[in-house]
């Protein structure tokens, strides 16, 4: 099929080898001797600060919701268990619980400092970057731009979109093996780092989400980062424990299949293998981004459904459709088209997508300031043509017009990363 190229006309514009230093509010200062409030040692004050947040986890666990919503300067409560690297199961068969060791790809999701949190919400001015390997992420940039102005939690907030896309030909799912890929991520990471100098990173990719925590940056990271495979798994867990006979079909990219790690978490949570299933989707994303309500992304997606629930027992049971793609969501009114046709006849659709933000832009957040700046910035290391800025534009326009404005005018940096 004979392809329509449009040039694009963005601005070719390098950023800095390094953005200034953002003055970080609420620093405190040691205090002298190494003496903690009560005049004892560091390390015992250490353990009594981690046994009294242990107990606040516990008794909030049991108050439940109410309670847990009067802490809306931290981020959510399963940040705070995986901090310690053990969480609290219920086997949704059994109605057991136990104690289990976060593996480290699942802790690495919200393991942020309590330093980094009290920045994080102490500080007027955040810097914020998105990263995805495409345009899915956008979606969530726009989101967070909303929330932000409706907030007003800060005096201001500079949201980078940085494009981890290397090449217009190929992606990471071409890249020969998970060393390459993870090669590849790295040296996003860095640049990021380097040349944007966030206060936080949101990793807005499930294909990449699975990858952080085994790159070299994940492993000693210095900047908070919060990635979108945990909220996902949350979405689905919550789904399959109201309805004991509904299955997870999990919608995503051939290397977040591959990657296993929302199966695996959902196994180890105690969800039998046969409640979770998996349809790789290749290129569907590309299809997306081109036209997100077009014929040929929506015979794409269905193609990719029907072969998912080819996988699942007959009679069909209730299906949880996870769409673990962040640009998945720009196609919504199209699986909800294909799910129906299908012949299912009970069926959900998920997407983590507004999942994430939670972990950072909580609900509970109130108004410190009369009203939060907005800036947005799109970088990108290859061309985005003027068709698919448009198409990707209409839907962030919904949500936030600064954003929408920044993608159609984006700085193209073949130096990027």
């Amino acid at each position: 099929m004979a392809k329509k190229i449009i040039r694009s006309q963005a601005r070719e514009k390098s950023l800095p080898e390094k953005l200034p230093e953002p003055v970080r509010q609420g620093e405190r200062p040691p205090l002298p001797g190494g003496q903690g409030l009560t005049g004892k040692s560091e390390p015992v004050l250490r353990l009594a600060s981690t046994l009294a947040l242990i107990i606040c986890y516990l008794a909030i666990r049991e108050a439940g919701p109410t309670m847990a919503g009067s802490f809306s300067r931290s981020f959510s409560m399963g940040s705070v268990a995986y901090l310690f690297k053990e969480t609290i199961h219920k086997n949704p068969a059994t109605g057991a619980t136990s104690r289990q060791t976060n593996p480290s790809r699942t802790a690495q999701t919200t393991t942020i400092s309590l330093r980094q949190q009290d920045d994080i919400y102490e500080r007027e001015e955040i810097k914020v970057a998105v990263i995805d390997s495409g345009l899915g992420g956008l979606s969530i940039m726009a989101e967070a731009a909303h929330r932000l102005e409706r907030t007003k939690f800060y005096r201001s907030a500079n949201l980078v979109f940085f494009n981890a896309l290397f090449s217009r030909e190929k992606g990471y799912n071409a890249l020969p093996t998970r060393e390459a890929r993870l090669e590849m991520f790295d040296k996003v990471l860095a640049s990021v780092e380097q040349k944007v100098h966030p206060d936080l990173i949101l990793i807005a990719c499930n294909t990449l989400s699975t990858l952080f925590a085994s790159t070299r940056f994940g492993r000693h990271a210095k900047i908070p980062v919060l990635d979108i495979v945990q909220p996902g798994v949350n979405l689905i867990r919550e789904k399959l424990e109201k309805n004991p006979q509904a299955v997870a079909l999990i919608m995503a990219t051939p290397i977040t299949i591959s990657e296993d790690t929302h199966r695996q978490a959902l196994l180890n949570l105690g969800f039998p293998p046969d409640r979770i299933f998996a349809q790789a989707c290749p290129e569907l994303e590309v299809f997306i981004e081109k036209n997100p309500e077009g014929e040929e992304t929506g015979l794409l997606l269905s193609g990719y459904l029907e072969e998912g629930l080819q996988k699942l027992p007959k009679p069909w049971p209730p299906v949880i459709i996870s769409l673990n793609c962040t640009h998945y969501e720009y196609s919504l009114p199209l699986w909800e088209k294909a799910a129906r046709e299908s012949g299912l006849a009970s069926f959900s659709i998920v997407s983590p997508n507004s999942s994430l933000l939670d972990l950072w832009l909580k609900p509970g957040l109130g108004p410190r300031f009369e009203q939060t700046a907005v800036k947005a910035a799109v970088f990108s290391r290859v061309e985005i043509e003027e068709e698919t800025r448009e198409n990707i534009a209409r839907y962030l326009r919904k949500l936030s017009p600064e954003v929408a404005e920044a993608l159609l005018a984006y700085v193209l940096d073949p130096a990027l990363f």
